[in-house]
């Protein structure tokens, strides 16, 4: 019943074709609004709502809602700024747009819904999210279609090019069952005009990964996001809190400490411990002039807040 719902749910999204302007003008802008108090009230209820059935109902109502929104000439230059358990990302170039949002189950599972609206100055091109993420075996060695996703909830996006093909890193975060949470460095590309997750790129002890997932303990809080500073990205290690929980990674946090990903040759390459001074006692530590040693731990602290 659960998988029958959902697919209408988000085949309602696929692949929908319009015609769109290119600038916003006060009329159409005025009519999304409209709507978007609309899909503000659907959205409060998706999340707040004690009863299941009106969270499903709700969430249904959301997609379609939505969907009357995007089919709007000129809706990509509208921001969604009421939507405020709506996360809604934009790459640098602007090439497309991509809406994620949740749902609880009474279980304490999250499931996850999306849309990719595509940027065109002639038409209006639409992508309903799937999330496969129970059925999917190998999740971080696999790559998927828009129908296959790894459902997660998008707080940041990078775009960057190699070789003349552009990528797109996706960072997600799932609430998982209530008794764990993870974190998700995806991949996303387009071919043929179509978007794809997952992709090769992650070199991590000697093992290629498509997407990188984290998983630790509920009531934790795990860094893990692009840095442009550093030009990484910057990832809190994460340990059990005693070694009897070795594996048990519902049991697992933070522990002070950062490893980090940087990008090498087309790959994106993992290395431990982004600040060596924290091994207080390595010959580095000892010999810092007091000038470098505070800019390290400046640059650590913007990480710990």
């Amino acid at each position: 019943m659960r998988k029958v719902w959902l697919v209408a749910l988000i085949c309602t999204l696929c692949s929908v074709r319009s015609q769109a302007a290119t600038a916003i003008d006060s009329v159409y802008h005025d009519s999304i609004r409209n709507i978007e108090y609309q899909l503000e009230g659907l959205s409060y209820r998706i999340i707040n709502s004690p009863d299941l059935e009106e969270r499903i109902t709700s969430c249904y109502y959301f997609v379609q809602t939505l969907k009357k929104a995007l089919l709007i000439p000129q809706s990509f230059e509208y921001e969604f700024t009421t939507l405020k358990t709506v996360s809604v990302l934009k790459p640098k170039d602007e090439k497309f747009r991509i809406f994620t949002w949740n749902l609880i189950l009474d279980s304490g599972k999250y499931m996850y819904f999306g849309a990719i609206q595509m940027n065109r100055s002639d038409s209006l091109i639409l992508y309903g999210l799937l999330d496969s993420s129970d059925y999917i075996k190998d999740v971080e060695f696999e790559t998927v279609d828009h129908e296959h996703w790894v459902g997660a909830l998008y707080y940041q996006i990078h775009d960057y090019r190699y070789r003349g093909n552009q990528y797109y890193m996706l960072f997600g975060w799932d609430g998982q069952d209530g008794n764990s949470t993870r974190k998700v460095i995806d991949m996303l590309y387009f071919k043929n005009g179509k978007p794809y997750f997952g992709e090769p790129v992650f070199s991590v002890e000697g093992e290629m990964l498509s997407r990188m997932v984290f998983e630790f303990a509920d009531n934790a809080v795990m860094l893990c996001r692009y840095d442009k500073n550093e030009k990484k990205v910057v990832m809190a290690n994460l340990v059990p809190p005693n070694p009897l929980f070795e594996g048990r990674k519902n049991t697992y946090l933070p522990d002070g400490t950062y490893s980090y990903l940087e990008f090498s040759k087309g790959y994106w390459v993992y290395k431990d411990l982004l600040f060596d001074d924290r091994r207080e006692n390595s010959n580095l530590y000892r010999h810092q002039s007091p000038t470098s040693e505070k800019k390290k731990k400046k640059k650590q602290q913007r990480y710990e807040r």
